[in-house]
């Protein structure tokens, strides 16, 4: 493949989202009661842009994500990843985003125990 049909590869990790109550947004839980980190990658139809974390993209199914972290990526590698649809302009609230900043610290801490 030729450079210029290249793009820049941002990967993203992410925890899904719903709306709540109150006009924001909560954790999306599984059935075990826990907050799951996923990634996904920009593609080459990605709408929109990443700003910061806090921000909300949503997946190729319709999900709602939160993005806790981003890490560029080789765009080699870029099919290890799923792409995700577009970036929202929306945000969560900043003590949202510490619980996942947290979870996500925690993780990477727990896989460096293995």
């Amino acid at each position: 493949m030729s450079k210029k049909n290249q793009y820049a590869v941002q990967k993203f990790y992410g925890l899904p989202v719903e709306n709540n109550n109150s006009g924001g947004y909560e954790l999306k839980v599984g059935s075990d009661g826990e907050a799951k980190i996923h990634t996904w990658r920009t593609g080459k139809h990605t709408k929109g842009k990443y700003r910061h974390p806090g921000q909300l993209l949503l997946t190729e199914n319709n999900l709602m994500v939160m993005i806790i972290a981003t890490e560029r990526m080789a765009f080699k590698d870029r099919h290890s990843e799923v792409p995700c649809q577009r970036f929202l302009t929306a945000t969560v609230d900043a003590d949202l985003l510490a619980v996942g900043q947290q979870l996500y610290r925690k993780s990477k801490i727990d896989k460096a125990d293995v």
